[in-house]
C-alpha cells in the first residue's frame, strides 16, 4: 500500500524524466542530469536534490550536481575539497560507516532509502551529524556502486513537514533502475584531464586511494620516495587540483568499471 497517492501528474514527471534519461544528442548528460533534478525536486516534495559521485576511500566527491528551488549547481574535485581543518571533517567520518549514507558500499547494491525508513523520529533527532550539522526530518538517499569503493547517488532531503512516505519511495524504485546510465556518464563527463597521466602517475595514484603513503608507495614500486613526490606534483599541475584527495578523485574514474558503465550510457 502506498501512503499517498500517486497521481496522472506524477506519472506525466516520470514519462518526462525517462525520455531524459535516453542518450539524447541534444543534452550533455550532466544538461540531462540537471533538468532530471529540476523535475524531481517537486515531484519528491524535497528541499533541493543532490547528485554525487563519491569515492568512500577517501569520502571524497569528485562531481556534484545540485538543484535547490530551481537553481542549478556544479561543481568539481577542485571545489568539493574539504579543508583539513574543517570542525566537522572528524563528525562526518565517525557517522559516515554507521549511517544511512553508507549503505551502497556496505551492501555493494543499489539501494533506495530514506533516513527515518531506518531511524524512529527520536533517534533520528538525536543522531550527531543531523543534530549539530543537517537539521533534517528526513533524507532520501538513491544509488549504486560504480567500482570498488566507488558510488553515484542522488540525495534529497526535507527540512520540514512530514518525512517520505511509501509514494517518494515507490518513485525512486520505479526510476533509479532507468537513470543509472545516465548518472555514470555525467560523473565521468568532466574526467577528460585524467587521460593526460602517464601510466606511473596513474600507478602511483591508485596506490595513494587506499591510503599508502608515500614512503609506501616507493616502497612497493622500487623508486624513491622523491620521486613518487615529483610524479604527484606532476599529476597534480595536470589535473588542475591541489592534494591527493582531489587527484585520486578525477583520475581514477578511467577505472574499468566505470568505463563499462559508460559504454552502457552511449
Amino acid at each position: 500500500m502506498v501512503n499517498g497517492n500517486i497521481t496522472t501528474g506524477d506519472i506525466a514527471t516520470l514519462r518526462d524524466i525517462l525520455d531524459l534519461a535516453r542518450p539524447r544528442p541534444d543534452l550533455s548528460p550532466v544538461d540531462a542530469t540537471f533538468q532530471v533534478l529540476r523535475l524531481l525536486e517537486p515531484l519528491l516534495g524535497c528541499d533541493g536534490v543532490s547528485f554525487q559521485a563519491m569515492d568512500s576511500v577517501t569520502l571524497a566527491l569528485w562531481h556534484q550536481q545540485d538543484m535547490v528551488d530551481g537553481e542549478e549547481a556544479l561543481y568539481g574535485p577542485e571545489d568539493l575539497a574539504v579543508p583539513e581543518d574543517d570542525p566537522t571533517t572528524d563528525l562526518w567520518e565517525r557517522s559516515w560507516w554507521s549511517g544511512t549514507c553508507s549503505l551502497i558500499e556496505r551492501t555493494g547494491a543499489a539501494v533506495v532509502t530514506s533516513d527515518r525508513s531506518w531511524y524512529t523520529e527520536r533517534e533520528f533527532a538525536e543522531d550527531p551529524l543531523n543534530r549539530e550539522i543537517l537539521h533534517y526530518v528526513d533524507e532520501l538517499i538513491v544509488g549504486h556502486p560504480v567500482g570498488p569503493f566507488r558510488s553515484l547517488r542522488i540525495i534529497a532531503p526535507r527540512t520540514s513537514g512530514s518525512p517520505f512516505a511509501e509514494r517518494e519511495l515507490v518513485l525512486m524504485r520505479l526510476l533509479h533502475p532507468h537513470l543509472q546510465p545516465l548518472l555514470v556518464a555525467a560523473a565521468s563527463e568532466r574526467t577528460v584531464a585524467a587521460s593526460a597521466l602517464t601510466p606511473r602517475q596513474l600507478e602511483i595514484l591508485r596506490l595513494v586511494r587506499f591510503g599508502m603513503p608515500n614512503r609506501h608507495v616507493a616502497r612497493a614500486l622500487g623508486i624513491s620516495e622523491g620521486t613518487v613526490r615529483k610524479h604527484l606534483e606532476n599529476a597534480y599541475e595536470r589535473l588542475g587540483v591541489h592534494n591527493r584527495g582531489e587527484a585520486v578523485a578525477i583520475a581514477l574514474d578511467q577505472d574499468d568499471t566505470i568505463a563499462r558503465n559508460v559504454r552502457l550510457a552511449t
